[in-house]
């Protein structure tokens, strides 16, 4: 009974197939991986919050507090909207500026 196996000891890093990380050859195509799912997994945040707020606003049958509080989720709601935005403007600047392409 042989229980010995095989050892490689030089190992390609660079080979995409026992490397998923060499499929990324530059920061460019981590950003373009990344910065659409990123926007996507936001868009879904806020568009759940939004209807949670306005949800909460048809609720409060006229109670101030609740309609305070159904305000202020619409309005963080439409605040990390604003954020996802310039974001992404800022992620087109910056690929501008580096004179980098980036197909988002």
């Amino acid at each position: 009974m042989n229980i010995v196996r095989s050892v490689y000891a030089e190992v390609d890093f660079g080979n995409k197939d026992l490397n998923p990380v060499a499929k990324f050859d530059s920061i460019t195509s981590l950003v373009n991986l990344i910065v659409p799912i990123m926007m996507i997994i936001g868009g879904i945040i806020t568009l759940t919050m939004l209807l949670l707020g306005a949800y909460k606003y048809l609720t409060s049958e006229g109670n101030p507090e609740k309609i305070s509080k159904a305000q202020s989720v619409l309005i963080y709601a439409i605040i990390g909207l604003f954020l996802i935005v310039a974001s992404f403007v800022l992620t087109k600047i910056i690929g501008f500026v580096l004179k980098v392409d980036m197909p988002l």
